[in-house]
């Protein structure tokens, strides 16, 4: 990062810790500093065939490219369907966060970089959390583990001061973090998935098929204890094994 980069995201790091509903500050950081880490991401994909014809079709995940009047006729339960009920829940757009926006020319990196932020709130259904603070830091623990992203790191950390620390969540401090972080590593790349062909897929079935079938054991339990069910099961299953 150049002095002047390092400085935003100082500034812009300060000001979200103040007020966690600054989104214009967290995706100018974020930008910032994972740009290189995307620059590194869209070099592994252009190595292997599948990974250039996923950067080839440049698909998007705007209002303009997805039909959510067809997400909300599919039924409960199913991938779509469980992605737009998290976006009408919670009053969420899916454009909120798709930027930077599309440009003529634009790199792989900028691409992946706006199909990852695309991907936030799908992975929100997916692990069934909300969006209270102590869950998006979860949720980019998840992502830690998945992609390493340095903005993630910077959400666990401040966010986990704030909304873990600060409001005393020790559970999520001690086990949670950790465990949605180990999921994340466990899981299949979902930055590569391609969403659009699966909405109609159930999630039992999406979630095994990723990896995050240890999930369907848990969607009875107290969201207090969904990951101690998580990591009882991995406990299980790695004693089968052996």
């Amino acid at each position: 990062m150049r002095l002047g980069e390092t400085y935003i995201v100082a500034r812009n790091v300060v000001r979200v810790f103040a007020d966690s509903s600054r989104l214009g500050d967290i995706l100018e950081a974020g930008e910032i500093v994972s740009r290189r880490h995307f620059e590194a991401e869209a070099a592994r994909l252009r190595m292997t065939a599948s990974g250039r014809r996923f950067l080839s079709e440049r698909r998007e995940l705007h209002s303009s490219d997805v039909d959510q009047t067809k997400l909300r006729a599919l039924p409960v339960g199913t991938v779509g369907r469980a992605y737009i009920d998290h976006l009408d829940r919670h009053g969420l757009s899916m454009d909120a966060i798709c930027a930077p926006a599309v440009q003529p020319g634009d790199s792989d990196a900028r691409y992946l970089l706006r199909r990852f932020r695309g991907n936030h709130d799908i992975w929100h259904a997916l692990l069934d959390l909300g969006i209270a603070g102590h869950e998006e830091v979860l949720v980019h623990a998840f992502s830690w583990g998945q992609l390493r992203l340095p903005q993630s790191a910077l959400v666990v950390f401040f966010g986990g001061i704030k909304h873990v620390v600060g409001e005393r969540r020790w559970h999520v401090l001690r086990h949670d973090i950790a465990r949605y972080a180990a999921l994340g590593r466990r899981a299949a790349s979902l930055l590569e998935e391609r969403w659009e062909d699966c909405w109609d897929e159930p999630l039992v079935s999406a979630r095994a098929r990723l990896g995050l079938d240890d999930l369907e054991l848990n969607r009875s339990c107290a969201p207090g204890t969904r990951v101690e069910h998580i990591a009882k099961s991995s406990d299980l299953r790695s004693r089968q094994r052996r």
